[in-house]
Parts: structure tokens; C-alpha cells; sequence
């Protein structure tokens, strides 16, 4: 017997589940590549506002350490004022003492 060859349409027609399949498989290829750049251009977007954030955050400590120092400064400066004006109290004290006894 002689086998006759088959037409491109038979064997179309034979395997018309591949079809299908191979173009799920692609569309799902495609699907996933454009995932992974999404994601790639996502992770770089969030990379840079972290640097900025990070950035900011070290300008808000350096800030933060100046008014620390201008405090301290305040600080030091209100108590010498508080032992200036505690010693004066004491001197106007003492005036007023002398000055009585010369009266007397």
C-alpha cells in the first residue's frame, strides 16, 4: 500500500491542541518579561526615594545636633546668669547689712 502524504491542513487539523497551548505559553512568556521590568523600574524608583529620604533624614540630624548645641548653650548660659544674679543678691545683702551698722 501506497501512503498518501499528508496536507498541511490535515496535520493542522491533527494537532489543533498545540495551537493553544504554545500561544498561552508565549502570551505567559511575555506576561512574566514585562513583570520583571516592571519590577526592575519599581526597584529603582524606591531606591532612589530611599537615598533621598536617607539624605533628608541626615540633614534633619545634623539639625537636630545643632539645636542639641545651641540647648546646652542656653542652658549654660542661664545658669551663669541665675550664679551672677545670686552673687549680686548677695552683695546688695551685704551693702545692706554695712550700711546699718554705719547708721547705728
Amino acid at each position: 500500500m501506497n501512503k498518501k502524504p499528508k496536507s498541511k491542513f490535515e496535520y493542522l487539523k491533527k494537532n489543533i491542541v498545540i495551537i493553544p497551548v504554545i500561544g498561552a505559553i508565549l502570551a505567559g512568556t511575555v506576561t512574566s518579561v514585562r513583570y520583571v521590568f516592571t519590577m526592575t523600574d519599581t526597584i529603582k524608583v524606591n531606591k532612589e526615594i530611599l537615598e533621598s529620604v536617607t539624605r533628608d533624614m541626615d540633614m534633619q540630624k545634623e539639625m537636630m545636633n545643632d539645636l542639641k548645641q545651641r540647648l546646652a548653650r542656653a542652658e549654660a548660659t542661664w545658669d551663669m546668669a541665675e550664679n551672677i544674679f545670686q552673687t549680686l543678691s548677695d552683695q546688695v545683702r551685704q551693702h545692706e547689712y554695712d550700711i546699718k551698722d554705719l547708721n547705728r
